[in-house]
């Protein structure tokens, strides 16, 4: 039998298995599921049902182990996360990034908005 290669979308380890890969199979790094749509050739957030395999039934949880008869292991799963990484940059270089509270809360709602009012006038 032939050993594919599978990377964990949750820590980007790479490794090799033997399909079909078991449903309770873990990342032998992270101990996190594999067998989950995350790590699938077939997942694709801009697919209808995120998966690229008409056949296949919807899976609610795509980072939970499945029962998915179309499981594919995907050797560039990490490629994603890097992706995802690199588009959030951007966005936060566009809208300039993350906004922080100026303000920290006051320890009663009264005090809170005291100093609302206070703002106001």
């Amino acid at each position: 039998m032939n050993d594919r290669p599978i990377a964990c979308h949750k820590c980007q380890n790479v490794w090799t298995y033997q399909p079909p890969l078991e449903r309770r199979a873990e990342c032998p790094k992270c101990r996190f599921d594999c067998r989950v749509c995350l790590n699938c050739r077939h997942f694709d957030p801009g697919s209808h049902r995120e998966c690229r395999e008409d056949q296949a039934e919807w899976v609610k949880e795509k980072d939970k182990g499945n029962f998915c008869s179309y499981f594919d292991g995907n050797p560039h799963a990490s490629a994603r996360g890097a992706e995802l990484d690199k588009a959030k940059g951007k966005l936060d270089q566009l809208f300039g990034g993350a906004k922080s509270e100026t303000t920290k809360p006051g320890k009663s709602l009264a005090e809170d908005l005291a100093k609302f009012m206070a703002k106001k006038n």
